[in-house]
């Protein structure tokens, strides 16, 4: 019988689709076969407007529920009790996760998490972040986001020769063709929608709408840059929970246009518009889009980054300012200021998006799965 390997997520994301397509194809044609299950998005989620489905049967959306309002629970059974490996998120809230837990100690169940290895929006000396330094140890395998989360995982005491780098991508390679595709008929058209000039030096925030973002802070020095270039422009794409906000501030600026959630073509007529991404908060996946657009990334030094953060490079395919709207404000000057500097941290964030792939991810996590397995 062919091995089965399960993974369990919380909620199906766009940009997880190419992803576990491929990662289907790959293992089946090791003679794995891989079934995900992943449930349904709770309130705050939802308003994110970025999920996805998988095909049925091999994708599997089940009806999840937050309990108390902070443990998350799947009623599912079958898929992972016949599975010979399960891979589930490495998280304190996932009530599946401890009895799946306790099978893999009593050596009934092969278990391997995935994840970050830690919650970077969390004091390290939090109870929460003392039990998954705990827990993190009790799973089989370990898929780790980046090679720095990986790391940390390896310094816990967790045994490298047990862990495999994920590198953490989005698919980059359709993103450029999408991009290349986009003519200068439909940019043109775009800007002329929007009301602003050819020659309009065009910003971009794309991503969830929260207060992790610090949204704030991009409203603030947008203003600032603004009042001192008025040919510098907006574009705010995403949805969450401050998706009013972000429409109340674009509606009484025509120099700000919020555009909502955008996946595909309409996501890259936007991203060629602009010449540099800007996001002062948390940093995430983001990045790669970026990077495919030839756009530099502007972030802040705050604390509680992704760890695609190490994908940066200051100076090169990014800017990292002081963590204020004022010192943002600065940086993002500082290249409208200079378009020799902008032109060439544009060329390096396009070569950044060469390193990083979908191709690469499932590669790499396919054979984690496979040394897995083959594991007595």
């Amino acid at each position: 019988m062919r091995p089965r390997v399960c993974i369990i997520q919380p909620v199906m994301k766009q940009y997880r689709l190419p992803f576990f397509l491929r990662l289907r194809e790959q293992l089946a044609g090791a003679g794995i076969d891989l079934q995900v299950v992943y449930g349904t998005p709770w309130a705050e989620e939802r308003e994110r407007g970025d999920h996805a489905e998988l095909p049925f049967p091999w994708g599997q959306k089940v009806e999840s529920r937050m309990l108390f309002g902070k443990l998350f629970w799947m009623p599912v059974f079958t898929p992972w009790v016949t599975a010979d490996l399960v891979v589930v998120e490495h998280a304190n809230k996932h009530v599946l996760n401890y009895p799946l837990a306790v099978l893999a100690r009593l050596g009934l169940k092969r278990m391997a998490y995935w994840g970050h290895g830690r919650d970077r929006q969390t004091r390290p000396d939090s109870w929460g972040e003392r039990y998954k330094r705990r827990s993190l140890h009790w799973a089989d395998w370990w898929f780790a986001y980046t090679e720095d989360a990986a790391a940390y995982v390896a310094d816990q005491g967790y045994s490298q020769m047990r862990i495999t780098v994920v590198q953490n991508a989005v698919d980059t390679r359709e993103l450029r063709e999408t991009l290349a595709a986009v003519t200068d008929a439909e940019r043109a058209a775009l800007m002329h929608t929007l009301g602003w000039a050819a020659d309009s030096q065009v910003a971009i925030y794309c991503g969830s709408l929260y207060e992790n973002k610090r949204l704030d802070w991009l409203m603030a020095a947008a203003d600032a840059v603004h009042a001192r270039h008025p040919d510098f422009c907006l574009l705010i794409a995403g949805g969450g929970p401050l998706a009013d906000r972000v429409r109340e501030y674009a509606e009484a600026r025509p120099w700000v246009h919020a555009a909502g959630p955008r996946f595909g073509r309409d996501k890259a007529v936007l991203l060629s518009l602009a010449c540099m991404w800007l996001n002062p908060g948390l940093v995430g996946l983001g990045v790669l889009d970026a990077f495919c657009a030839s756009l530099p990334f502007l972030t802040t030094r705050i604390e509680g980054h992704g760890p695609e953060l190490t994908y940066l490079q200051h100076e090169g395919n990014c800017l990292i300012s002081e963590p204020n709207p004022n010192a943002f404000a600065e940086t993002i000057e500082s290249l409208l200021n200079n378009p020799e500097r902008l032109a060439r941290m544009r060329s390096e964030a396009e070569a950044a998006s060469h390193r990083y792939s979908i191709e690469a991810m499932v590669d790499n996590f396919a054979q984690g799965v496979k040394t897995c397995l083959s594991r007595s």
